[in-house]
């Protein structure tokens, strides 16, 4: 009888992301004019292919739970320039290594001229975390 009441509260508490707010990366390019931002994002479970972002476009979203079992990491490529020279590869998020899995994450990625910049808010401004790799 323990066994069952244990396993019907851990039930009800762990119900798979049941009132769970997705996790965002957020990517916004302020390259400048004429500057789009090449990106291909990645995890264990998606691919989203190559795609571009314009300057001062909408920022793209990725949205997403963290996995139960398993570290959820997403890595995305980001490139620009005439011939998308410059490039870095980011890990653009990673969960805690926790068994429960952290809700309403916010990831804030900005490619500018001087580098990369983050943030971890949507009120806090971002600030240079990587500089470009010239390839």
């Amino acid at each position: 009888m323990n066994h069952l009441v244990l396993f019907i509260l851990v039930t009800a508490y762990f119900k798979p992301h049941e009132a769970c707010v997705k996790n965002r990366v957020l990517l916004h390019n302020e390259l400048g004019p004429g500057r789009p931002l090449e990106f291909h994002c990645y995890s264990v479970n998606n691919d989203l292919g190559v795609k571009n972002l314009n300057f001062n476009a909408t920022p793209y979203v990725i949205e997403f739970h963290d996995d139960w079992f398993l570290i959820t990491t997403w890595d995305c490529m980001l490139k620009h320039g005439a011939n998308m020279e410059y490039f870095y590869k980011v890990e653009v998020y990673r969960a805690g290594h926790r068994f429960i899995p952290m809700c309403g994450q916010i990831r804030v990625w900005t490619a500018k001229l001087d580098g990369i910049y983050f943030s971890r808010s949507l009120d806090t401004p971002p600030v240079l975390a990587l500089l470009w790799n010239l390839g």
